[in-house]
């Protein structure tokens, strides 16, 4: 009877470790990532946008904005920030048509950099306007 006692307690406290274990590794991964932005990923848009929104799922401290067109970077009013924050808005004085990626880089909570981008295309002649659209994960 003792054997079968100490068995059930052992089980018990390896299957209380396992799920510690998954939690601890779930939370460890649950990086900071860009939620959404306009003009999202892939946007067509007959204008040049006066700025660019970027929303996080939760506070980030923006460390790096690039907007780059073919061959050059555009100006922006990008200044790194020491505040968190979970939403941006960079004006982008300038915009012309052409294709455009938005290179970015934050720092979250965990203490994590995580570095990304998406591209969008200003297009006069652009038949409907997908500026609305977000970035998410679809990128």
């Amino acid at each position: 009877m003792k054997h079968s006692q100490f068995s059930i307690s052992k089980a018990s406290r390896l299957v209380i470790c396992a799920l510690f274990t998954f939690m601890i590794s779930a939370t460890a991964f649950a990086h900071t990532a860009l939620k959404e932005a306009t003009p999202g990923n892939g946007a067509i848009i007959k204008e040049g946008p006066a700025h660019i929104n970027l929303t996080f799922n939760g506070p980030v401290k923006l460390v790096k904005l690039e907007l780059m067109g073919v061959g050059h970077e555009m100006p922006t009013n990008f200044e790194s920030n020491s505040e968190a924050m979970d939403a941006f808005m960079i004006e982008t004085p300038g915009m012309h048509p052409g294709e455009f990626t938005v290179n970015w880089a934050v720092i979250g909570a965990d203490g994590h950099t995580v570095a990304d981008s998406y591209s969008f295309t200003v297009d006069p002649t652009a038949t409907e306007d997908h500026a609305g659209e977000s970035a998410g994960d679809s990128h």
